[in-house]
């Protein structure tokens, strides 16, 4: 099952070696609760709570149509989440790759474990965890697939020694038509700034820790509900795309409130990740979301992200900077933000993201 791996989307023209200002100072570390004081309040969010995000129309922001790229803006910018419809990404397609995720999660427990990450790897299967390792408990399982096809091939082997090209070709075709969706959002993104339409898409690659499609598998039949089902977090990659199986689940946080993202289906949902706000130099907020399951239901999901090459430098895009919004972030490798947390446990709210600020966050 070798495979070669494609060329990144595109060759980086920033240098692969850097090194921080010598003027960078890391801000007191500080819980992100303290910000946010309802991150940890009641999983139960009222019927009047529960909203349908801004839907966006694919096609026309292929067409360039300036009212959709507007919509677009201003859902990111007041959202953080958005929800995109009108995509090519057929009805078989989704239904083949929720078939092989179940099939995968319904694996005997041995041939799962066999494809648990090795040291220092984030790649392969997350079981339910208790939390007596003394992290927090992971409540759902999750097959982190790399994007890369050479490290995907090591993993199929692991969970089918005789390999599974159903599986494989399946994976490979959802991985492409998500890309080319969230490749397009971000064109719009920069284009709707009067950036170059390229200015987000710099670097980006199949390789690294967070280069991954992840699969999860939620099962609440064990737990009292509603139970919390994935910590509160941010993503910290570039944008992140969402397919769900039409249970609902996801909440984010929005003016220090929960509220309950309603399905729509034939959509996916799409969410800022940490670094596009670090491009977007805070226009477009990544925002805090968990998962709470209120019934037994069995619930799955999709979550495909873009990242940059690991070596990529992130700051951000120097058309934003300007005197009266002079730029919020020092530079960074993508590789020390991505490596400043452990993949394996649950990334707990941007509490990562303040290392790298060289101001104070803007009102």
């Amino acid at each position: 099952m070798a495979s070669t791996a494609p060329a990144p989307y595109i060759t980086s023209s920033l240098p692969h070696t850097h090194s921080l200002p010598q003027q960078h100072t890391t801000p007191p570390s500080y819980p992100y609760q303290h910000q946010h004081p309802h991150m940890d309040s009641s999983l139960f969010v009222q019927d009047d709570q529960q909203v349908e995000l801004p839907l966006i129309d694919l096609q026309l922001l292929c067409q360039e149509d300036a009212a959709e790229i507007h919509k677009l803006l201003i859902g990111a910018k007041e959202w953080g989440f958005l929800q995109v419809a009108n995509h090519s990404v057929s009805c078989k397609l989704l239904s083949e790759i929720e078939q092989q995720a179940y099939h995968a999660f319904t694996l005997p427990a041995e041939a799962k474990a066999r494809a648990e990450p090795a040291a220092g790897s984030a790649h392969g299967y997350l079981p339910k965890s208790s939390g007596a390792d003394g992290k927090k408990p992971r409540l759902n399982e999750a097959l982190r697939v790399p994007l890369n096809p050479e490290k995907r091939a090591d993993m199929i082997i692991k969970l089918w020694p005789e390999g599974n090209e159903a599986f494989s070709s399946v994976v490979e075709e959802y991985i492409a038509a998500v890309e080319s969706i969230l490749l397009q959002l971000l064109r719009s993104f920069a284009s709707g700034l009067g950036l170059d339409p390229l200015q987000f898409t710099h670097d980006l690659s199949r390789d690294g820790i967070s280069a991954v499609l992840r699969m999860n598998f939620y099962n609440a039949s064990s737990q009292p509900l509603p139970t919390l089902a994935f910590q509160a977090h941010s993503d910290p990659q570039i944008l992140t795309i969402l397919h769900q199986n039409g249970v609902d689940g996801l909440q984010i946080l929005k003016d220090n409130k929960w509220i309950a993202v309603k399905p729509r289906f034939g959509s996916f949902v799409v969410n800022v990740g940490d670094l596009l706000q670090v491009m977007s130099n805070d226009l477009y907020p990544s925002v805090i979301h968990r998962v709470v399951m209120k019934s037994d239901k069995f619930r799955s999901s999709l979550v495909l992200a873009v990242t940059p090459h690991p070596q990529a430098i992130v700051r951000p895009a120097p058309q934003l900077v300007t005197e009266q919004r002079p730029s919020q972030y020092v530079p960074f490798a993508a590789d020390e933000y991505f490596s400043s947390m452990d993949f394996l446990a649950f990334n707990v709210a941007k509490s990562h993201l303040h290392k790298f600020r060289s101001i104070p966050t803007l009102a």
